[in-house]
């Protein structure tokens, strides 16, 4: 019994990374909204939730969006509501 506990050792370890590393990417995309990650445009506008992965990370702040310039789908997470201000100089 304890061997089949090890082959289950790695698996978690993996998928643990895996979560740990999403978070990672969310939280960096969502500091660079409202400017698109993929094309640079700043017009990037919330999405939908589709699907039961869309509705889940909603409970762990993790919204989707879409850029209207290249119409890229991404997730991002937001630790504020509030919308960023662009200074025009």
């Amino acid at each position: 019994m304890r061997e089949m506990l090890f082959l289950f050792e790695p698996g978690v370890i993996l998928l643990a990374f895996i979560a740990l590393s999403f978070l990672v990417i969310t939280a960096i995309r969502g500091s660079q909204i409202p400017q698109c990650f993929q094309c640079g445009a700043i017009k990037v506008r919330p999405s939908r939730p589709v699907g039961f992965w869309d509705n889940a990370g909603t409970y762990l702040l993790i919204r989707c969006y879409r850029c209207s310039g290249c119409r890229a789908r991404f997730h991002a997470m937001r630790l504020s509501s509030r919308s960023r201000q662009h200074q025009v100089s």
